[in-house]
This record gives structure tokens, C-alpha cells and sequence, in this order.
């Protein structure tokens, strides 16, 4: 019977450590979902805090994950576990009543779940944990080093934070991910194809400059600190003698932008807040974060591919780290 009681416990550590992984990489759209949620519960003054509760539970997600897996302190973690769970349960029940136009945002951008499958999910989570955790106090005690499994992966995980913080998702999960077509570039209409569409200062739509040829997008989407808009500028100039360059903001966020488009649209196009995104015959082909805009030179080495190469060369290294960083993290928490 502990091995059943342990491998329910595992099982929900891996489902909330995923969730709240996929969550950390892209803080951006915790927030936005953490705002949804605010909204649909009628708080929506706690906007301007939406992120940091976004990323604050994403977070008490990956690291009760953990220590799910690593069965440390078991009584602290079944009652923490039961708490989220019971409060999880709850708002996908309502959800599903109320049936919003809403995303349940699980897990993040990554797996998409009806209110219904979400509220599945979540009560089959409720049994396994009963399984594992009643009665609390025959919940075995895992071995020392297991306490030291878990503090690795929470130091790990905490320095993962702080880099999607100031960089934009190691995998790009949004409709506007690297590798998909424009729908203004495709010849035949694809409606799984995502429409950027930017406005000129006399309100007039302009989408095809974004249909051929390489284009970099520089998006703001709020306002940004001048020596940051500074910048952006600059890097908008020195790109300008390689190829065509738009700055696109959300309306009024930084002056001397010449189009303009919705903000969610532009949150989903760069998470980072003036970033640079690089269009090849309105191919998502490379994202930049504000913090490393790219040079002119790195930007007439992608332009003198093929989309599909440039896409490649950029992404795949990003992907395969991240990818590398799971797999450092389950060696430890499973092997350890």
C-alpha cells in the first residue's frame, strides 16, 4: 500500500510541477491569465498586481510539484496539496457551470483544456491524493536526501524565474510562435493561420507590409522607461540599413511609433515589452528580448537564409536548453 500511496503522489507532483513550469517560462502569459481570472470573478482592480500573483502561484505550483515527488515533509505538503487542489477544484466547477469564454490556463499556453476537462482533471487529481495522503499520518517518510533533491530543484527552479523574468519563453507556445505563416502571406485562407494587423497614424490598415520580404516588428505594448525606449530607437535605426523595420506600439506608448495594433495581439506577438520579432515573406522566423535587441550584423546573416533555416538556427537552441534544464531537474529529484 506505500508504494500505491507514493505513486499517486507522484503522479500529482509531476501534473502541478509541469503546470507550474510551463507557467514560469512564460510569466507574461501568467499574468494575462491571472487577469482573466480577476475579471471573471469581478476583482478586476487587482490587475496591476495580475503578473507577480501569476508568477507567485506558478511558482507554489512547481515547487509543491517537487516536493510531491520528493515526498519531503509529507504532512506540511499533503495539507498544502489538499488546500490547492480543494481551491482548484472549486474554480473549474464554477467555470464549467458558468461556461466563460475563457482559457482555464493550466498549463499556460502549452495545453489548451475545455472548463470541462480542466474540472476532470482536477477531481481525478482529488482522488489520487486521498489515495496518497488518508490517512495523513501513514504517509511514509522519505530519506534524508531527498531534502536535498528538493532544495536543488527549488534553488534551480528559483534561478529559472528570474531568467523568464527578463527574457522572453524558451519555447514559444502562442499563436504568433516561430514557424508559423502570417495569414496576410498565404495565398489560400488558413484559418489556424494568426492575422497581424497594424494601423498607420491615419487609421488605416497596412497589414501587407508584413506579407513579404524580411520585416523586424519592434513591439511596445506599454510604456516603457525613456532610456529603454532610447534604446529601442537606436536599435531601430541600426536596423534599418539591413532591412525594413516597423515600430508597432499599443496607441500613445512610445512616441515617434509610426503603427499601431491591440495590445493583447502585440503581448502574443513578444512577450517582452519592446521586443523585436523578425518576419520572413510573413514567416515568424526569431524573438528578441528588449534586454538583447539584435545587431545588424546577426540580423543580415538570418535575412540571407531561408526562413525555415534562420527559424531553425535561432529557436532550436533555446529549445533544446530548456528541454536539457527538465531533464536536469527530474534526474535530480528522481535520482537523488
Amino acid at each position: 500500500m506505500k508504494t500505491v500511496k507514493r505513486i499517486c503522489a507522484v503522479i500529482i507532483g509531476f501534473v502541478l510541477f509541469g503546470a507550474g513550469i510551463l507557467k514560469l517560462m512564460d510569466p507574461v502569459g501568467a499574468g494575462l491569465v491571472v487577469g482573466e481570472y480577476f475579471n471573471f470573478l469581478h476583482i478586476g482592480f487587482l490587475a496591476p498586481v495580475s503578473k507577480a500573483a501569476g508568477v507567485g502561484m506558478a511558482l507554489l505550483e512547481t515547487l509543491l510539484g517537487a516536493a510531491l515527488i520528493t515526498g519531503v515533509a509529507p504532512r506540511v505538503t499533503g495539507i498544502v496539496s489538499a488546500v490547492v487542489l480543494g481551491l482548484f477544484t472549486v474554480l473549474t466547477f464554477v467555470l464549467w457551470l458558468v461556461n466563460p469564454a475563457m482559457d482555464c490556463g493550466c498549463f499556460g499556453e502549452a495545453v489548451h483544456l475545455t472548463h470541462g476537462q480542466s474540472l476532470l482533471k482536477n477531481v481525478i487529481l482529488c482522488v489520487l491524493w486521498a489515495v496518497a495522503y488518508l490517512p495523513l499520518g501513514a504517509t511514509p517518510v522519505p530519506r534524508k536526501v531527498k531534502n536535498v533533491s528538493f532544495l536543488i530543484v527549488t534553488l534551480s527552479v528559483i534561478a529559472f524565474m528570474i531568467y523568464s523574468l527578463v527574457s522572453i519563453p524558451s519555447m514559444d507556445f502562442t499563436p504568433f510562435k516561430p514557424g508559423v505563416t502570417l495569414q496576410q502571406s498565404l495565398t489560400s485562407p488558413d484559418p489556424e493561420s494568426p492575422l497581424l494587423s497594424i494601423c498607420d497614424a491615419e487609421g488605416d490598415y497596412r497589414d501587407e507590409l508584413l506579407a513579404s520580404g524580411p520585416v523586424l516588428v519592434l513591439s511596445v505594448y506599454d510604456e516603457l522607461p525613456e532610456s529603454a525606449a532610447a534604446k529601442l530607437r537606436d536599435a531601430a535605426e541600426e536596423a534599418g540599413n539591413v532591412l525594413k523595420v516597423l515600430l508597432v506600439d499599443a496607441g500613445g506608448m512610445l512616441e515617434g511609433a509610426s503603427f499601431s495594433s491591440d495590445r493583447r495581439t502585440l503581448m502574443s506577438l513578444n512577450r517582452s515589452n519592446g521586443g523585436a520579432t523578425l518576419l520572413c515573406d510573413g514567416m515568424v522566423t526569431a524573438k528578441w528580448p528588449l534586454r538583447s535587441l539584435p545587431s545588424s550584423e546577426c540580423l543580415s546573416e538570418l535575412v540571407g537564409q531561408k526562413p525555415a533555416e534562420a527559424m531553425m538556427q535561432q529557436n532550436t537552441p533555446k529549445r533544446l536548453k530548456f528541454q536539457g534544464f527538465l531533464l536536469y531537474v527530474f534526474a535530480v529529484l528522481l535520482l537523488l
